[in-house]
């Protein structure tokens, strides 16, 4: 069962992904004064037919094989991962806080001279 994310296939992911760009580009072209308004409703129509070629497209078994059966995985290679890429961004964002309070200081100019007056 390869391509599960959050225990869903890919391919709802692809219908969602078709579905908000399609209501983007009819929320987007909807307002306008020229031709182009009419793209609106044709990348619904658009969406739709994509979606019903993706429903009718042969899907994969639902019994994995015996070779699928006997795979083990290593799924805490995910929360490395994760942990990798928090720490990553703390590494950043610790970067940018000292080059904003210690690298960039601003330096007040001093008088060469002071009069007395």
């Amino acid at each position: 069962m390869a391509g599960l994310v959050l225990n869903v296939g890919i391919g709802l992911f692809i219908l969602a992904f078709i579905w908000i760009l399609a209501l983007i580009i009819c929320l987007a072209f909807s307002k306008s004064p020229t031709k182009i308004a009419s793209l609106g409703p044709f990348s619904i129509i658009a969406a739709i037919i994509i979606s019903i070629i993706l429903i009718f497209i042969p899907r994969d078994s639902q019994f994995p094989s015996p070779e699928e059966q006997s795979m083990v995985y290593d799924y805490s290679i995910v929360y490395r991962s994760g942990l990798i890429a928090v720490m990553a961004f703390f590494v950043v964002v610790g970067l940018a806080i000292f080059l904003v309070n210690h690298a960039m200081q601003p330096v007040q100019a001093q008088p060469l001279r002071k009069f007395l007056r």
